[in-house]
């Protein structure tokens, strides 16, 4: 392929991606392929590495866990590495201050995204700050929620909820161990990218843990498919984490953590996410989050009626332009109570969730030390009560939550209530083979409209009153959503070979937005005139989950579909904040145990081209190897290689904006390679 002679990437360049029922069934002949040869494999060789050793809490949920172990095998640095291998997440954007998060077509900032129970608030400026960075190798659990998990998942997920829970010292402390520590290095070919880190973890007394972490990367401008410094993408990253664990003490647990996260580079001012050429400016750039959270857990002994859970937190961003020396905030503080009470009837078993939590948010900008414009607040207390009965084959959920909102419009407040309900419905139909049925509803008043925007309002905006929209001259309403689902899942052991286990699922869900509050004006220093409710939005499709697992292998197949439209059927285009269309997407991952201290990996990342009315964006895949040693000699050091994007393909995530016909492509081929060692 001839190579062009900047980072730019014309739309139409790139050649069409291979089709993904192509690569389906290389992927599924490679499962039958594999079938076989693993019934031979020996014990030794099926022993896993087991960096982190993870015994999670349950949580009443419905939600969905991303496996941790690809990441550590590739080498997981950002987000776009987190959900690599989930088909339902698109990560696009381009570089590291620019990525924005899709779940089934809907943007991110449609989502309740938590770390260790705090939300991680608004958009400060375009979309930045509401899924700041977080360190991979600190993740515990991440949990992909729908809209019809319950309403004990938090306020304003529209989309659904994110959840992610950090490490204790706990989890890192082998049996009989009192302290430990780690330190590892890693390099990346396709930025010249160098990172280190370091964990300590102890036991302070018998149940008393205590963590301490430290991460830092400085990476260059990385290289396309085609060669070509990606112009823009420089940046440094820190990390520092400090959490203090007191476990099962009687019934009693109580964790409190501190994490401190950092991006600066030279970035686009705006809409660093769109196509650019070289000739844009770029501006010194500070992304900060400060995360506060103490999190506390009763359960007596004996008891099935307490299993309380009081979560408080405080999540400070801020984004700010170092050369001309403004700054964009948002404090979001509140927190949780929540009971769960297990009792049973008859034949029936029930846990009932109930409780309250609390959002409070206050943004603000500053130029020169200097406010602009007044501080936009808004809180939402919701109050929920969510019942989950089993009653032999039959399970069932249904719940509801109430929440106020009160919130600032320029110089108006808007405040109501709304009843949210959802229910759903699981029934075994034996043999290993069960279906489900779910809906649910949310709501927000907070908008899509990041606090950049919000703060520039006019003291008496207008409502509803933008000509060619269904809400035009209506009544000013919060942002709603309603989810549906419905799915078969199978579950067997001894399918293929005597041992193995098989896992399949397959969902059809539709998710629509309804009244989402988009801005009159704002766009380049522009005050914001008025606020109105914009047409709905609907995201439905399928999507379907393969895994197999014996002796030595395990692989997994995930594929989804997602047709993304507005109020006409017409598919939507990439819209901060709000949705974007993507062609179909498949993951393939194989993992080979070799040996008890060598383990060998395989990815395939699959797009199918996107060509619906005006939309034309081409597909393609990429493949990844790891692997990961631990020397005979030295067996507490790890030494692990990862080649992502291995063919150096040219590409462009299909999330990612298009501005005069190109947009920013994604990183080449990148080698990496890391080195840790646990003392």
């Amino acid at each position: 392929m001839e190579r062009t002679p900047s980072s730019r990437l014309p739309l139409h360049y790139l050649h069409r991606g291979p089709l993904v029922r192509a690569a389906l069934v290389s992927c599924l002949c490679c499962c039958s392929a594999i079938a076989q040869e693993a019934k031979t494999a020996s014990d030794e060789a099926g022993k896993t590495l087991a960096p982190v050793k993870v015994t999670a809490a349950p949580e009443p949920s419905r939600g969905r866990e991303v496996r941790l172990e690809p990441l550590q095998r590739a080498q997981a640095k950002d987000m776009a590495d987190v959900f690599a291998d989930e088909p339902s997440v698109a990560v696009g954007g381009g570089g590291r201050s620019a990525q924005r998060l899709y779940f089934r077509g809907i943007d991110g900032n449609n989502l309740n995204i938590t770390i260790d129970g705090a939300s991680q608030g608004r958009s400060l400026f375009q979309h930045r700050g509401n899924i700041g960075g977080i360190d991979p190798d600190l993740l515990k659990r991440v949990e992909v929620q729908t809209g019809s998990a319950g309403a004990d998942q938090g306020s304003g997920a529209l989309g659904g909820s994110l959840r992610f829970e950090t490490v204790d010292a706990q989890d890192l402390l082998e049996t009989g161990e009192r302290f430990g520590a780690s330190l590892k290095a890693s390099y990346g070919t396709v930025d010249n990218g160098r990172r280190v880190g370091g964990t300590a973890f102890g036991r302070l007394q018998e149940k008393l843990g205590l963590l301490a972490h430290f991460s830092g990367e400085e990476a260059h401008e990385y290289k396309d498919g085609n060669g070509d410094r990606v112009y823009g993408t420089a940046g440094k990253d820190l990390e520092y984490f400090l959490k203090l664990s007191l476990l099962d003490v009687a019934g009693h647990s109580l964790r409190a953590s501190v994490e401190d996260n950092h991006n600066t580079g030279l970035y686009r001012w705006g809409a660093g996410d769109a196509g650019y050429t070289e000739s844009a400016v770029l501006y010194r750039q500070k992304i900060e989050r400060r995360s506060y959270v103490v999190d506390y857990r009763y359960q007596p002994s004996g008891s099935k009626l307490f299993d309380a859970r009081i979560n408080l937190y405080s999540n400070e961003q801020g984004l700010e332009n170092l050369d001309t020396q403004s700054r964009t905030e948002d404090r979001t503080s509140g927190g949780e109570i929540r009971n769960t009470s297990s009792f049973e009837i008859g034949r029936t078993r029930h846990r009932l969730t109930y409780g309250v939590d609390r959002l409070a948010q206050k943004g603000s900008n500053t130029s020169s030390g200097i406010k602009t414009g007044a501080d936009s607040e808004a809180e939402n207390t919701g109050f929920f009560l969510q019942e989950r009965m089993t009653a032999g084959p039959l399970g069932l959920s249904v719940g509801a939550r109430m929440d106020r909102y009160e919130s600032d419009f320029g110089g108006k407040t808007v405040k109501g209530d709304e009843i949210s309900p959802n229910a759903r419905l699981d029934l075994s139909l034996g043999g290993g083979l069960s279906a489900f049925v779910g809906y649910g509803e949310a709501v927000r008043s907070t908008g899509v409209i990041p606090v950049g925007w919000l703060v520039a309002a006019v003291a008496s905006p207008t409502f509803n009153q933008q000509t060619g929209k269904d809400s035009y001259g209506k009544a000013f309403q919060p942002e709603s959503s309603a989810q549906r689902e419905v799915g078969l899942k199978y579950e067997k052991t001894g399918l293929f070979s005597q041992g193995d286990r098989f896992q399949a699922e397959a969902t059809g869900f539709r998710t629509r937005l309804e009244n989402l509050i988009v801005q009159i004006g704002g766009s380049q220093g522009k005050p914001v005139t008025g606020f109105y409710n914009d047409d709905p939005i609907t995201a439905e499709g399928y999507e379907f989950r393969v895994s197999w697992q014996q002796g030595a292998w395990r692989s997994s197949l995930a594929f989804a579909h997602v047709d993304t439209e507005g109020k006409n059927g017409q598919p939507v285009a990439v819209t901060r904040r709000v949705a974007a269309s993507t062609g179909d997407r498949l993951n393939f991952d194989l993992r080979w145990q070799a040996r008890p201290n060598l383990s060998l990996g395989y990815t395939l990342n699959a797009v199918g081209g996107l060509d619906e009315g005006t939309l034309d964006r081409p597909g393609y895949a990429l493949h990844g190897l790891q692997a990961q040693w631990q020397p005979g000699s030295m067996p507490r050091m790890t030494l692990s290689l990862a080649a992502k994007n291995l063919f150096d393909r040219q590409y462009a995530d299909q999330t990612s904006i298009s501005s005069s016909g190109t947009v920013v492509p994604e990183p080449g081929r990148d080698i990496r390679l890391s080195a840790s060692y646990r003392f």
